[in-house]
């Protein structure tokens, strides 16, 4: 096999090939290959035998991670083929041309790519998309049409619902009124005008927390506002005993602090040994890093120069981390990117105390010194006042671990069934919004 220059290869172009190889071995399994036009014209199943709501769905959206060659999550957890009869997924992107423009990752499942070559050419060219692929004779395929952001994708949903007489749906995922967003992405100061257009045309919104919610209720008078329902399975995380034991595995350590996250050049793992640092001149005192990155080497010089190099174990090849969280005494979570989110739920679940940088999602679920110990993402000092309250109160260190327990577990569903439902039933309500 030759070998691919992954720095320079185009993420969803791989993926799509992925996809695409997986497909032709799939088709050679069936009896009768059929084209995409004639299974979309083929008559609609009234009831499902796999527990779907026999619903027709298009999503339009930006996550290029929709193209995963195993996989179609919205939330990281179901995977749409098991929500609704047949879904359509409209990916909007910017550059080269996809080889594989329309794809069936699965038997209810399309997947369509629309690419132009500047960003606000891409609406313009998924309405093309939409048109050639789910517009026939017998009138537009979708029953219901989802935007999953308030930006290129909302224009492109309006415009579908607009001609074939839709309902349609918005979701936010994230705030794009913060600092954050504006850094992100050299776009984003111009989607942040888009919203002033696309938001109030929405009857039905969903939000990721609720915090965009109380946002948009100050700002917008939308019919049909809710947070999206959230799944942590926590119960397990509980019930998880471990064999684990810190003390005899890092000898003369007493006391462990928790660092996980990649070790790139994005890592924030500088803050929290800059915020650690007067704790670990303490010999008993240790913080373990679960990671491993390119960035690795600065970290560890930066701790030869503080002079506590001893202090720091880096555990590159660590196994899962539940066990480490549930022997921890705190958890430092210095970063802010999407995938340390799960991490801080599962750290809250395992009843570790953390010290945490604030996002708006961390902040819609957990408070401040009563279920975490809450910081300013770039206020090393902050985090350093944290870890010495934590460190030399151990009351306050239960207190906190028994809080963020409870967080999670007042604001996740636990039983996925009932999740899968309730998630479902979210994005059905724009059917019945007049």
């Amino acid at each position: 096999m030759a070998k691919e220059d992954i720095a320079n290869l185009d993420a969803s172009v791989r993926a799509s090939n992925e996809l695409q190889t997986i497909l032709k071995k799939e088709t050679t399994k069936s009896e009768k290959r059929i084209s995409v036009q004639e299974a979309l014209q083929a008559p609609r199943v009234a009831k499902s035998d796999e527990g779907r709501t026999a619903l027709r769905v298009l999503f339009i959206s930006h996550d290029e991670s929709l193209l995963n060659p195993e996989t179609q999550s919205l939330d990281g957890f179901l995977n749409v083929r098991d929500l609704f009869e047949e879904v359509h997924i409209l990916i909007l992107r910017e550059g080269a041309p996809s080889q594989s423009p329309v794809l069936r990752p699965a038997k209810n499942v399309w997947l369509y790519i629309a690419t132009a070559k500047h960003w606000f050419q891409t609406p313009s060219a998924a309405l093309d998309v939409a048109r050639e692929q789910l517009a026939f004779a017998s009138g537009f395929r979708p029953d219901l049409i989802v935007a999953r952001d308030p930006f290129e994708s909302a224009l492109v949903a309006l415009k579908l619902g607009e001609l074939y007489n839709r309902p349609t749906q918005l979701h936010i995922l994230e705030d794009y009124t913060t600092q954050n967003f504006l850094i992100k992405n050299r776009h984003n100061r111009w989607r942040r005008y888009l919203v002033r257009f696309t938001i109030p045309k929405f009857s039905s919104v969903r939000t990721a927390t609720d915090s965009i919610s109380t946002l948009l209720l100050r700002r917008y008078a939308i019919k049909d506002l809710a947070v999206l329902p959230r799944y942590q399975d926590y119960q397990k995380v509980i019930a998880t005993k471990t064999a684990l034991d810190l003390q005899a595995k890092y000898k003369p350590f007493i006391f462990f602090m928790l660092y996980i996250g990649r070790l790139d050049h994005d890592s924030t793992l500088f803050r929290a040994i800059d915020a650690a640092r007067f704790a670990l001149k303490n010999p008993r005192v240790g913080l373990i890093v679960l990671g491993n990155g390119p960035a690795r080497g600065e970290f560890e010089r930066r701790a030869r120069i503080l002079g506590i190099e001893k202090q720091i174990v880096f555990e590159k090849r660590a196994p899962e981390y539940v066990p480490y969280l549930k022997a921890a005494h705190v958890l430092l979570a210095t970063d802010v990117r999407s995938e340390n989110e799960e991490v801080v739920c599962t750290a809250a679940a395992a009843g570790v105390p953390i010290v945490m940088a604030k996002t708006h999602q961390r902040e819609d679920i957990f408070e401040h010194g009563v279920s975490a110990y809450l910081c300013d993402p770039e206020d090393t000092q902050g985090f350093a006042d944290g870890v010495s309250e934590l460190l030399n109160n151990v009351s306050l260190r239960k207190i906190i671990g028994a809080g963020g327990r409870g967080a999670v577990e007042r604001r996740f569903h636990q039983d996925p069934k009932v999740y899968k439902d309730f998630y479902q039933k979210s994005i059905e309500e724009a059917l019945f919004i007049e």
